[in-house]
């Protein structure tokens, strides 16, 4: 099992998490990005030190991983202790993160906006992880046809069109929310860049967004994986 330590001293944007209050967090996932990549880059964001523990890749020893999955309470990762107190999920986890950092929007309303933007992307990352799981090499390259040519185009057309509906800066509330971050992390992620070309509003947030310091920082000193 590889550890990673994050201990960095950068400047945090939300007071609320400094101080003597510190929590305790660790982030236990495998050595990818993937699933624990927007939770990543919300600590980031915030600047706080954690311990960022990374397991290989389960193909990497099966057996291992069939042993070691039911430690956890749906045999899945990511996991995230604060403070002693577990939270499973990555949603949730990017969720909770969100809102301990003053990024989940700042009333029910923009709360539930926030959410609609993750719930569109996350429908289409969970099918893109679908193609990479097909094991028939024919329905995979269908599968991943249809997911270049019409799922990313159509949910990043619908993200545009959010956008240019709030304002054209920001997805919620006209300030910076998970929802913006997570539009960052479906876009860095894609393999072909000029799908963002096509929503220059999307090109732009993602753009602002990668050029805040502790984002940028993280993304050039984060682990080099394929994904």
């Amino acid at each position: 099992m590889a550890t990673i330590r994050v201990s960095r001293t950068i400047n945090l944007p939300h007071p609320s998490v400094a101080g003597s209050n510190m929590p305790t967090i660790k982030l236990t996932y495998f050595n990818l990005r993937a699933r624990a990549e927007p939770a990543r880059l919300l600590l980031a964001y915030a600047g706080v030190s954690y311990e960022d523990n990374r397991l290989p890749p389960p193909w990497e020893n099966t057996d291992a991983w069939a042993v070691q999955k039911t430690s956890y309470p749906y045999g899945c990762l990511p996991m995230l202790y604060w403070d002693g107190e577990e939270v499973a999920q990555s949603v949730a986890v990017s969720r909770f993160l969100a809102r301990q950092f003053g990024l989940a929007g700042r009333d029910n309303l923009e709360a539930a906006q926030v959410d609609e933007i993750i719930y569109a992307l996350q429908d289409a990352i969970n099918a893109g992880y679908a193609v990479l799981h097909q094991k028939d090499e024919e329905k995979k390259k269908e599968m991943a046809n249809k997911h270049e040519k019409m799922t990313i185009p159509t949910v990043l057309g619908q993200i545009e069109k959010r956008l240019q509906g709030r304002g054209g800066q920001f997805l919620v509330g006209n300030t910076l929310s998970w929802a913006d971050i997570q539009t960052f992390f479906f876009c860095s992620e894609l393999g072909d860049q000029q799908d963002i070309t096509k929503t220059p509003g999307v090109a732009n947030l993602v753009k602002r967004v990668g050029d805040l310091p502790n984002i940028k920082t993280w993304v050039d000193t984060r682990p080099k994986n394929p994904f």
